[in-house]
């Protein structure tokens, strides 16, 4: 079904995980708004765990405006083996049969047709559209603080953050900014107290050229006293090869990404090259890939990047994360990354202390640095899933 941009329906989702990004490439004729009290229909996902290690959905559409007074409940089951294309493909058949009785009922209903002639996505750019009345332009604004304290005899323990980010995602289109601040302060008593500061900037502006590739231009400034950063600057542009036309970037995607850019870094202490400012020219490579399939999904990336003025200097970076159905009830998951680094021209030529490489409060030389994990799951059983027992969950 679709519906014209000006009289299809606004629907807000309120879910903790339920894969709002595939939702929103795979149901085009109607608005997804992000504040409640603009909605026409409210979309309250929950999901609670079954006895047999599935999820029983529960989909709970409320009507407001015009609508007022409409209410319906949808449930659904997943089993253990289901994988996630499997789980949101039946999550997407579900929101959309719930969608259509409100379409039905409302301004939207004269304009919906079985078979689409107008859709929304754009053929040669992207993913979807907002309407052309959207009085903020698509812009998103966010400030967010946040804190802690942990306090006992032997220390003291306070931690503080601040931000500010606003985002313009169009189809043509992205525009990110964003200021972060972080003040991180430990106190022993016999140990003294440790103060680690940081302040980060940025500013990135990607461009759609097309169904396979966007260009884009990125500005990054930093304050750290974990890196050595008295002041660190870069400027890069960057162009983008998608293999798959966009659109399909919820089931599969392969890029292929160079940037070059220019680094500026005032170091607050001498590192180990005996220097305290560096201009550096610097290039990347990124090849990423993923995959969601009914078998399982996959993603994997590769990244080479080297100084221009010294091709010494440089590194190689790999991750992997993949959740793959063998057969039935065998399952194998895990996460990898790995990196081989010399490229550390940052770290300090003053040895740290032992409080200090404990305590993680400076950036140390090492020319690897390797995460892994991995498991296999097993499952059989009872082929029936259908019981919900949430009592102390």
């Amino acid at each position: 079904m679709m519906a014209d941009s000006t009289s299809s329906l606004d629907v807000y989702i309120n879910c903790a995980s339920c894969y709002q990004n595939y939702l929103k490439t795979q149901i085009t004729w109607v608005n997804f708004v992000q504040d409640q009290f603009v909605s026409d229909v409210d979309l309250t996902i929950t999901a609670l765990s079954t006895g047999s290690g599935g999820s029983q959905y529960q989909l709970v559409f409320s009507g407001k405006k015009e609508l007022a007074g409409l209410k319906d409940t949808m449930q659904f089951v997943t089993n253990a083996i289901n994988t996630v294309n499997e789980i949101r493909e039946m999550l997407s058949h579900k929101v959309k049969l719930g969608l259509v009785r409100y379409a039905a009922c409302g301004s939207a209903a004269d304009i919906l047709k079985i078979e689409s002639t107008n859709d929304r996505d754009s053929v040669d750019i992207g993913i979807g559209s907002n309407p052309e009345e959207d009085k903020w332009n698509a812009w998103v604004f966010r400030l967010g603080v946040s804190g802690n304290a942990d306090a006992q005899r032997a220390n003291q323990k306070g931690y503080f953050r601040g931000s500010i980010s606003g985002s313009q995602v169009k189809e043509t289109h992205k525009l990110l900014f964003g200021i972060e601040a972080i003040h991180d302060e430990q106190r022993f008593v016999n140990s003294g107290t440790f103060i680690l500061r940081s302040q980060r900037a940025y500013l990135s502006y990607v461009h759609s050229i097309n169904n396979h590739w966007s260009a884009g231009g990125f500005m990054n400034s930093e304050i750290s006293d974990f890196s050595n950063y008295d002041l660190y600057q870069n400027v890069s542009a960057g162009l983008e090869y998608n293999v798959f036309p966009y659109q399909k970037a919820q089931t599969k995607l392969m890029t292929f990404a160079y940037q070059v850019g220019y680094s500026y870094y005032d170091f607050q202490e001498e590192t180990i090259f005996n220097k305290t400012v560096e201009r550096i020219l610097a290039n990347s490579l990124n090849i990423s890939t993923s995959f969601t399939k009914d078998w399982g999904r996959v993603n994997a990336g590769v990244e080479v990047a080297s100084f221009l003025n010294d091709f010494q200097k440089k590194h190689l970076s790999l991750y992997s994360e993949f959740e793959i159905r063998i057969f039935k009830g065998l399952s194998a998951n895990g996460f990898i990354t790995s990196s081989i680094q010399r490229d550390q021209i940052n770290i300090r030529l003053k040895s740290s202390s032992e409080a200090q490489v404990l305590l993680q409060q400076q950036e140390l030389l090492s020319d690897y640095r390797l995460y892994a994990r991995v498991g296999l799951n097993y499952r059989f059983g009872s082929i029936y899933n259908n019981v919900v027992n949430p009592r102390f969950n």
